[in-house]
């Protein structure tokens, strides 16, 4: 298959009518529809995640470029663990039936995946019997992983938020934060090796879920390390030497690329649509909230406390922070009084966070109560939705350009005359 890049081969720009519940020819169109078991439901969304995230995979190291290696290993991970988390869920979901027991266990695991394979061991213990090397192997790995990506955001987001009080505890000028990055030395990863864990893994918990358990020992290939160093020059992704500067700069490009590979991946095998829809919308979804907390941090007028206040509060709502940066952006576009651009992208936003406020309908079939998001059915149609994100993210993306070189001219400019006002005094 060809190589992508969303951003270079067509021109993609928001529409003054666009719809994202628009609905076209019948092959393009499928229905989104809960399954009232939940646990095969999550079953569903963990194989789908896996399927992409091997698709991926499978894509990059068999058509390596360096920079790719390095950007889509952000979404491949994230797409990874978060199928072992679904499976894991499933897996409890099958014994727990009682829906307030299952929201006990959701909140007391949460993301945590070995939290939850501790909180199910009771229920798989047949076949970790079988072979209790394996189960060890699986324990040892997850708690590896915990201990980088307990909450499932190392791989979304460039750095956290920590955040400390000086003074009046409830004031919120007293708020201080400061950032944690996820990766700051620079690390070679053996993405092969990486991608076989993962596979393997979900291999143990598809077999528990279905309590067929086999006599595999593939584990025994591979040490139970997350992140394992090394790998050969094609096979290992770069991590941690490019983001002092241009933080987020590396997600969106892994995110929004990777989620247009998904995108071409199943036009050509249209088979594949409705299991890769969410994924690939997942990786839209964040790619495009990545890029407008880019816009944010990196090139709006607010200093960093100022942009951290406003994005702790707004969290992952995309309407609240596209109001944060809609007026520096029109700042620095100055368009004209007919141009209607930026009216169809606040239409944009709005519809994408009215469907999905909560950053969760494209990465679990419910939300954290285990009500389903797809209980009344939904039709959708892929390439009305597939087009909706791309002529987003281009937008989006665009904007960046446009802010990060207007704000270096303006550096350049300041320097300058801050040179020139030193040189005369001097003299």
């Amino acid at each position: 298959m060809e190589e992508t890049n969303l951003f270079e081969n067509e021109t993609k720009w928001p529409r003054p009518d666009a719809d994202l519940f628009k609905l076209g020819i019948d092959e393009n169109i499928f229905i989104l529809k809960s399954n009232p078991k939940l646990d095969e439901d999550f079953f569903e969304y963990a194989f789908d995640f896996k399927k992409a995230a091997n698709i991926l995979t499978t894509h990059i190291l068999s058509h390596p470029r360096i920079d790719r290696l390095d950007t889509y290993f952000f979404p491949i991970v994230f797409l990874y663990r978060h199928s072992l988390e679904l499976i894991l869920k499933a897996i409890a979901l099958k014994s727990i039936t009682d829906l307030a027991e299952g929201q006990l266990f959701v909140k007391e695991t949460f993301h945590n995946l070995s939290e939850i394979l501790t909180k199910i061991e009771p229920f798989i213990s047949e076949n970790t019997g079988k072979d209790r090397d394996e189960y060890v192997w699986l324990q040892d790995l997850f708690e590896d992983m915990s201990s980088i990506d307990r909450d499932s955001d190392s791989f979304r987001y460039p750095f956290s938020l920590s955040l400390k009080r000086d003074g009046d505890p409830f004031g919120e000028e007293t708020k201080v934060f400061a950032i944690r990055l996820f990766f700051e030395e620079q690390t070679h990863i053996n993405l092969s090796a990486l991608a076989s864990k993962m596979e393997v893994a979900f291999s143990i918990l598809n077999a528990y879920y279905k309590n067929n358990h086999t006599d595999s020992e593939n584990y025994k290939k591979y040490k139970p390390i997350f992140l394992e160093v090394g790998g050969t020059y094609y096979g290992q992704s770069v991590l941690g030497y490019s983001y002092n500067r241009k933080k987020f700069g590396p997600y969106v490009k892994g995110y929004t690329e990777s989620a247009e590979f998904l995108v071409k991946y199943a036009k050509l095998n249209p088979n594949c649509k409705k299991s890769l829809f969410m994924p690939m919308g997942y990786l839209f979804r964040n790619g495009i909230e990545l890029v407008m907390k880019e816009i944010l941090f990196e090139e709006c007028s607010f200093d960093f406390q100022e942009a951290a206040r406003k994005v702790n509060r707004k969290k992952h709502k995309l309407r609240g922070i596209w109001n944060i940066i809609e007026s520096d952006i029109l700042n620095h576009a100055r368009p004209s009084e007919d141009d209607k651009t930026i009216d169809h992208v606040r239409h944009y936003v709005s519809q994408l966070h009215d469907f999905d406020t909560e950053a969760d309908k494209f990465r679990y079939p419910t939300d954290k109560n285990l009500l389903a998001h797809f209980g009344k059915p939904l039709k959708l149609d892929f390439i009305t939705v597939t087009d909706f994100f791309g002529e987003l993210a281009h937008f989006l993306f665009g904007v960046v350009l446009m802010m990060s070189h207007q704000n270096e001219l303006q550096a350049d400019i300041e320097y300058e005359y801050s040179k020139m006002q030193w040189e005369h005094n001097e003299y």
